[in-house]
């Protein structure tokens, strides 16, 4: 199955975070590998790798069975916040 460079780097962000939290023998839960992705997006610089971590946090929410509606804060590297939500087109009367 092909699959672009944007859903690859997705997995191997995803992939990092948890080898991460097995090394520190830590819980490997969606909560859990949450919280990691949050950090990892704090510190990361790389606009790819952000877009990348961005969409694997939507993924983990998504998978967590949370409201739609409900956002995934990030404070990008100018200490600014911004809020993803998952908006797969399933909102069919969206303007944007």
């Amino acid at each position: 199955m092909y699959r672009s460079d944007e859903e690859r780097l997705t997995d191997i962000i995803m992939g990092d975070a948890v080898i991460q939290l097995l090394k520190k023998r830590g819980p490997v839960s969606a909560r859990a590998l949450m919280d990691k992705l949050r950090t990892m997006a704090l510190v990361e610089h790389d606009p790819l790798r952000q877009n990348a971590l961005r969409r694997a946090m939507v993924e983990v929410t998504q998978s967590m069975g949370i409201a739609e509606n409900s956002g995934v804060p990030i404070k990008d590297h100018n200490n600014v916040t911004h809020i993803f939500r998952n908006r797969d087109g399933a909102d069919k009367g969206a303007k944007h």
